[in-house]
């Protein structure tokens, strides 16, 4: 016999690098969407690092709840209205406000959990005992450990590199492209050398296009990896660059990226020798994750956050 989905428990889980919310929460909007005040007074108080700690710790963990309780990012309930502060012995706290406190009440926990830049959240949603839909006191929370506390070793660590491996929603097939021909005024290196910035001002291009098609927003590049330079790039030649959108999450897209040499200058051969090259050269390649404050429903949206979303 299926139980009553008031009496069903529910378990939500959030994966992020600190390094996506780093340039994210330099913008007092996004602070002030994200967060509620008690916990960006306690986060005033701590250095850069620790202070991105623990604003990255407390989005998982709002992630998490949220997934706990059963609705989606953004569908009806903001993130600072879900309120995580700890007791003197570290453990984290939930308190519901607003819109999130007129969900079925309902017992919580949340445990945080720290490994190098991955943070990690996981929330349990525990309807009481007698079945009633009913709280029974103040939400209970747990913490793998506390928050300026240095993880113990081979305590966590296993399991958040498996709830790190979790793969996100599978984004539909997405793409951007670009040709251009580099000037001679874009060299700066001796034998005529471009750097390998020009490259990258085309993948950003290239990411802020999907993250406009996907999210009707340009989007915040947070970071590259798999940074990959193959080639040099001369003046003259002509770099076809596309991006790829591979995977997508509630905040984060991830887009593949590279670009080719596909014609070249040939100064040796005259002035203004030129060829086609029979394979385009791979010059650079690099996945690109970039961060969208949040979800648009109307892709004609101007890009400044509703009164509501703030």
């Amino acid at each position: 016999m299926n139980a009553p989905a008031s009496r069903i428990a529910r378990i939500g889980l959030d994966v992020l690098e600190r390094s996506e919310l780093r340039r994210l929460i330099e913008r007092p909007w996004f602070l002030r969407f994200g967060f509620a005040p008690e916990e960006l007074a306690h986060a005033d108080t701590l250095g850069p690092q620790r202070r991105l700690e623990f604003l990255a710790g407390r989005f998982a963990a709002k992630e998490a709840l949220l997934k706990a309780l059963g609705i989606g990012f953004l569908q009806g309930v903001t993130p600072r209205e879900i309120c995580v502060e700890h007791t003197a012995h570290g453990a984290p706290v939930v308190h519901l406000r607003g819109r999130a406190a007129q969900l079925t009440p309902t017992s919580l926990s949340v445990s945080i959990t720290h490994k190098e830049n991955v943070v990690a959240a996981v929330a349990l949603s525990l309807p009481p005992a007698d079945g009633t839909g009913a709280g029974n006191g103040p939400p209970r929370s747990t913490e793998s450990k506390e928050p300026d506390a240095v993880p113990p070793p081979n305590t966590t660590t296993t399991t958040a590199a498996v709830q790190h491996s979790t793969p996100g929603e599978q984004a539909p097939e997405t793409t951007a492209f670009l040709r251009v021909r580099i000037g001679q005024e874009e060299a700066h290196y001796g034998g005529d050398l471009v750097d390998g910035a020009r490259i990258l001002r085309l993948f950003g291009d290239l990411v802020t296009e999907i993250t406009i098609r996907t999210d009707g927003d340009e989007g915040l590049l947070s970071q590259y990896s798999d940074l990959r330079f193959t080639a040099p790039v001369k003046p003259g030649d002509y770099i076809e660059a596309r991006g790829r959108l591979v995977r997508r999450t509630r905040l984060r897209r991830v887009v593949e990226l590279e670009a080719h040499k596909v014609l070249n200058a040939r100064p040796g051969a005259g002035e203004s020798a030129a060829t086609v090259l029979q394979e385009p050269q791979l010059v650079c390649a690099a996945t690109a994750t970039t961060v969208v404050p949040h979800r648009r429903k109307d892709t004609a949206t101007a890009n400044t956050p509703t009164a509501e979303e703030i």
